[in-house]
C-alpha cells in the first residue's frame, strides 16, 4: 500500500533536476542534524526540459544578448528544437551556507561582507521579491535564519549570526540541510546554494559521494566560493590579473537587458577564480553550478555579488526532447526502463563565442522511457 502522505516534489530542471514524484511517508522536518535521505524516488516521464544557463562573455562579465538561434542544443546526441526562450528578472530563495568552523576563523569578516553583499540594494525590492535563509558549518550545521524576504533585518542581524565557532566541519551535513529547508521551506520556484568555505570537511554523518547524488537529483545548483587560494599546477603558470579588461554590461537600449542596481564594470569573474579544490568540484558540478576561488579575501562579496546577479539574470531554454534511434526509447508496448540523458549546449557558432565560458547548467537528467 502506498503511505498515506504522498509528497508531490515537483523539481523543474533548472541547474538542478526533472520533474519527480518523490514518495514519503511524511514530509522532513529541517534538523540542527543532517536530514535523512528519502526512502524511494520514482522518476516521471518528461515532456518539457528547462534548462537555465549562466554565461560569461570573454570578459568575464555577465553576457547579455544572446538569441535563441545563438544556442545548439543536443540531448542524446541529437539536435533539439529550441521552443522557448527567455531571459528575465526571477525572483530567487537563496540558501546561504556558511562555514564558521576553525579553519575559517580569520576568514570570518570576509564571509559576513559576502553574504550581505548577495542583498540586493533597496530600490531593487520592489522589482522581484528574493528570499535569504542562512546556515552555519561547524561541529554540527544548524539553521541560524529561517527563510526571510525582510532585508532590513537580515542585513542587521547577520553579522551576529555569522560567528566563529573554534569547531571541526561537517560540511557534507550542511548541504543536506539547506537541500532539505529548499525543498520543504522556499517560496520561490528558482534557488540557489551559496556556499563560503574553504572547502574542508572532517565531521559529517553523510559522504561525499552521497552528497553528491544528492544534488543530481535536487533542484538547487551551489555555487561554492572558496575563501583562499586554490594552489593548482596551471596557476604556476597564470600570471595574476588583479583587474582584466572588461566591459561593462549594456543597459538601457543596449542589446540586452539591464542589470539595475551597481556598478557593472565590477560585475566580472576572471578565469583564474574559476577553480576549486575536488570536493567542491564534485558538489558544483553534480548540481549544475560552479566553484571559483577569491584569491584574496577581499575578493569574496565581488564573487558572491556577481553569481547572485548571474542566477537572477539567466537564460532558459526549453525544448520538448526529441529521440532518435540511438537514444534507446522503446517501441509502444515495451518494458519501461529508467534512462539517463545527457544535455549538450554550446553557442554557436563558435568562432564568434571563442572566448565565452558556458559551464553553469546540469548536464543529465533521468526519464522513465
Amino acid at each position: 500500500m502506498l503511505p498515506q502522505r504522498i509528497a508531490r516534489l515537483l523539481v523543474c530542471f533548472c541547474p538542478g533536476a526533472f520533474w519527480w514524484l518523490l514518495l514519503t511517508s511524511g514530509p522532513s522536518q529541517a534538523q540542527s542534524s543532517a536530514p535523512a535521505m528519502p526512502s524511494v524516488l520514482f522518476a516521471t516521464k518528461v515532456e518539457m526540459v528547462q534548462v537555465p544557463v549562466i554565461i560569461f562573455d570573454d570578459h568575464g562579465a555577465i553576457a547579455t544578448g544572446l538569441k535563441a538561434s545563438d544556442f545548439r542544443l543536443l540531448d542524446d546526441g541529437v539536435p533539439q528544437k529550441i521552443l522557448y526562450f527567455d531571459r528575465e528578472r526571477v525572483p530567487v530563495s537563496f540558501v546561504i551556507l556558511a562555514d564558521l568552523s576553525s579553519s575559517m576563523t580569520n576568514k570570518i569578516p570576509f564571509v559576513q561582507e559576502a553574504a550581505l553583499s548577495l542583498v540586493e540594494p533597496e530600490e531593487e525590492e520592489a522589482k522581484a521579491e528574493d528570499e535569504y535563509s542562512l546556515f552555519g558549518i561547524g561541529r554540527r550545521s544548524r539553521e541560524l535564519l529561517p527563510f526571510t524576504s525582510d532585508q532590513s533585518d537580515l542585513e542587521r542581524r547577520l553579522p551576529s549570526l555569522l560567528a566563529p565557532t573554534n569547531e571541526s566541519t561537517s560540511l557534507f551535513d550542511g548541504v543536506w540541510l539547506g537541500v532539505s529547508a529548499a525543498r520543504h521551506e522556499a517560496a520561490n520556484k528558482h534557488r540557489a546554494m551559496i556556499l563560503l568555505t574553504d572547502g574542508g570537511d572532517n565531521h559529517s554523518r553523510y559522504s561525499l559521494r552521497e552528497t553528491k547524488k544528492l544534488l543530481e537529483e535536487a533542484d538547487l545548483p551551489v555555487f561554492a566560493v572558496m575563501a583562499g587560494a586554490d594552489f593548482t599546477l596551471a596557476d604556476l603558470f597564470i600570471p595574476r590579473q588583479k583587474t582584466p579588461s572588461r566591459v561593462p554590461l549594456p543597459g538601457p537600449g543596449g542589446s540586452g537587458p539591464s542589470l539595475p542596481f551597481g556598478n557593472a564594470a565590477d560585475d566580472y569573474i576572471g578565469p583564474a577564480e574559476r577553480r576549486g579544490p575536488y570536493n567542491m568540484k564534485e558538489l558544483a558540478e553534480a548540481s549544475g553550478g560552479g566553484v571559483f576561488t577569491a584569491r584574496d579575501n577581499e575578493d569574496l562579496p565581488r564573487i558572491v555579488r556577481t553569481i547572485g546577479l548571474a542566477v537572477r539574470y539567466r537564460y532558459v531554454l526549453s525544448y520538448r526532447p526529441e529521440r532518435g534511434v540511438a537514444s534507446g526509447a522503446n517501441a509502444e508496448g515495451g518494458a519501461t526502463s529508467h534512462s539517463a540523458h545527457k544535455i549538450r549546449l554550446e553557442l554557436y557558432p563558435k568562432g564568434k563565442f571563442a572566448h565565452y565560458s558556458m559551464p553553469y547548467y546540469k548536464r543529465t537528467y533521468h526519464s522513465i522511457e
